[in-house]
């Protein structure tokens, strides 16, 4: 078959590409692989890891993802033959909660190595064409390890808890090392994974070893968790199976409409850890779960006793800072209702907007209490001409304390919120709620018990 000048040409830069490039060369030698952001935001900073390692910086790699999203193809799978490919003498080790699995791996990292696409791509990364399994002249290829032909590089596969006794490490891989729900809430497989850890797998790293934990979240307190908390070097890659607004990781693989089946069943905290990478700390939450109650229309009071509005708000409305959460209350005999919420990342003059127009719609809340901090003074400031009953609230204690000081309420059933077929919203509400204090954002809980406190209060005065 003759090839035209253009095509060679064009082969040519693509194998430029798939040397330098760890996505290019995931489709280089697989042409079918579906790219998405989650694969090129992976890939990228796999990269970085890579250049990081060389540089004998011993990165530390957190990758968090749901299951069956492709994460295991691409650090497990392509990585290891493209690393070798680049650097032949590294010695690599593949590690997951099952030696079996971990020898899968091996065994797709070798045909990968011995496809034709890789041996026009780097031909002096090569394997035995042979199995070998003993130590002799010849380099080894089998299930448990590989060695590249005439170079120091060599790969072992092993389970998470298993021995690495006498084996170099220059670039670790620990894939999945829990393998399902029982062994996350067993407290004895979380500590011997731990252990194992630091008694085993670090101390077979090289003095210039980096290392990736890839895993789907399971508790707060699994591998990735604990590392994050005890290595200040650990860098975090997260990605939840639908984001704040909807949207599906990788929809062409998972589509929205079946990740939402999949949380239907799952149910909320293996939701939360598997699918969104956010675990819940079990035993530990504030505010349990059996304490929520719903109300529907037609179960609402018409009129109530006390109405409040309570704001927490922000100094920033850059990315990354917290929310500012207004929510209006009501409360009738021994019940509080949760009326409305707008949480939004707001600027001081948007932050301003929003409470004239809260106040607009609940005229019937005359108290509109404002924490006294952050942009709160400035807020009550400026619209004191123009809207009456801003009420500053001066935080007293720690916000664990003030939490506490409303849970009989919460577990006594008395504080009612809107069910999620009137507000989508309250699914999230309630998460943030049941998960504090370990949950990424408190904004709604300081609103919540800032409100519910001055509802419960004996007196006039705000905390009674």
């Amino acid at each position: 078959m003759t090839i035209s000048k253009a095509d060679a040409a064009r082969e040519i830069l693509k194998r430029r590409q798939a040397r330098k490039s760890l996505l290019a060369f995931i489709r280089y030698i697989n042409p079918e692989y579906i790219v998405s952001d989650f694969s090129i935001t992976v890939c990228a900073a796999l990269e970085v890891f890579i250049a990081d390692c060389m540089a004998g910086l011993r990165p530390v790699l957190i990758l968090q993802a749901p299951p069956q999203h492709g994460k295991s193809d691409i650090v497990s799978r392509y990585l290891p033959a493209f690393v070798f490919g680049l650097y032949p003498d590294l010695r690599i080790a593949g590690l997951s909660y099952a030696k079996d699995l971990a020898s899968d791996m091996n065994r797709d990292v070798q045909r990968i190595m011995m496809s034709n696409p890789y041996r026009h791509l780097f031909p002096d990364s090569a394997l035995n064409s042979k199995r070998v399994v003993t130590v002799e002249v010849e380099a080894k290829r089998n299930s448990e390890t590989f060695e590249v032909v005439g170079r120091k590089g060599s790969y072992v596969g092993q389970g998470v808890g298993g021995p690495l006794t006498g084996k170099r490490v220059d670039f670790g891989i620990i894939d999945d090392p829990i393998k399902n729900s029982k062994e996350a809430l067993s407290l004895v497989t979380k500590e011997s994974i731990w252990k194992w850890y630091g008694s085993t797998f670090l101390t077979r790293l090289s003095k210039n070893a980096g290392h990736i934990i890839m895993a789907t979240r399971w508790a707060t307190d699994d591998l990735s968790g604990r590392v994050l908390a005890a290595n200040p070097k650990a860098k975090l890659l997260s990605f939840p199976a639908i984001d704040e607004v909807g949207n599906a990781l990788i929809p062409e693989l998972h589509p929205a409409e079946k990740l939402l089946e999949t949380k239907a069943i799952l149910g909320d905290y293996f939701w939360s850890a598997m699918y969104q990478q956010s675990p819940k700390t079990i035993g530990g939450a504030i505010f349990k779960d059996t304490g929520v109650r719903h109300y529907l229309p037609n179960e609402l009071p018409t009129k109530f006793d006390k109405v409040v509005q309570s704001w927490d708000m922000t100094f920033k409305d850059s990315e990354g800072t917290d929310y500012v959460v207004g929510q209006v209350w009501g409360k009738l005999g021994a019940n509080c209702y949760l009326l409305y919420e707008h949480r939004e990342r707001m600027s001081f003059t948007k932050s301003k907007a929003a409470v004239v127009a809260m106040t607009a719609r609940f005229p019937q809340a005359r108290r509109k209490l404002i924490e006294d901090k952050a942009n709160g003074p400035a807020i009550m400031d400026s619209l004191k001409a123009e809207i009456s009953g801003m009420i500053p609230v001066e935080p007293d204690g720690s916000k664990i304390a003030r939490a506490h000081a409303i849970t009989a309420e919460w577990e006594a059933g008395n504080i009612w919120l809107p069910h999620p077929d009137i507000a989508p919203w309250i699914k999230d509400w309630i998460d943030e709620i049941t998960t504090f204090p370990a949950a990424a954002n408190d904004d709604r809980v300081d609103a919540f018990t800032q409100a519910v406190r001055d509802l419960y209060s004996a007196s006039k005065g705000l905390w009674g």
